[in-house]
């Protein structure tokens, strides 16, 4: 496994989808791994990455996060374990009462839980290494627009949808 954190957040112009990437923590070769998510787990994530942007209810991932807690669990790591059918899968480690247990999820969903308890977050080096790409790639695509994340062959595109 390795540690990733969220990088950043994008729209993609094309879709108006948002995209989630995850960055590597360790590493000489740092790969991005961008995730294609839907608008309410961007909001989610995102609320969490910014400072007094707290709602004034709980919504579903703080109602998913009091209800674990209530329950005298906590949400450990979550992990983006592979990729089937141009699709990311994802599971929650939960750990209560000294046992540890495993729980499907989407990657996005599992993100903004994870960031709610300050989890640490992991992708599966296989997922990383086959659909990540390079900083240098990242960086080369927002400093020349045409060659940027949103201008990607479509092929390319269909690798990474929830």
């Amino acid at each position: 496994m390795v540690e990733v954190e969220v990088y950043e957040i994008f729209i993609n112009k094309a879709t108006g989808t948002p995209i989630v990437f995850l960055k590597q923590k360790e590493g000489d070769n740092k790969k991005v791994l961008p995730i294609w998510i839907g608008g309410p787990e961007a909001v989610a994530i995102q609320s969490q990455l910014v400072e007094d942007m707290a709602p004034p209810r709980p919504m579903t991932h703080d109602l998913m996060k009091n209800i674990i807690e209530s329950l005298d669990a906590k949400v450990v790591s979550i992990c983006v374990h592979s990729m089937k059918e141009d699709t990311f899968f994802g599971r929650v480690t939960l750990e209560t009462g000294g046992e540890s247990m495993e729980i499907d999820s989407r990657p996005s969903d599992a993100i903004a839980l994870a960031l709610r308890f300050g989890a640490p977050l992991y992708v599966a080096e296989e997922v990383i290494r086959e659909n990540g790409i390079s900083e240098e790639e990242l960086d080369q695509g927002q400093k020349q627009p045409q060659e940027s994340v949103e201008n990607l062959t479509e092929e390319r595109l269909r690798r990474y949808t929830v």
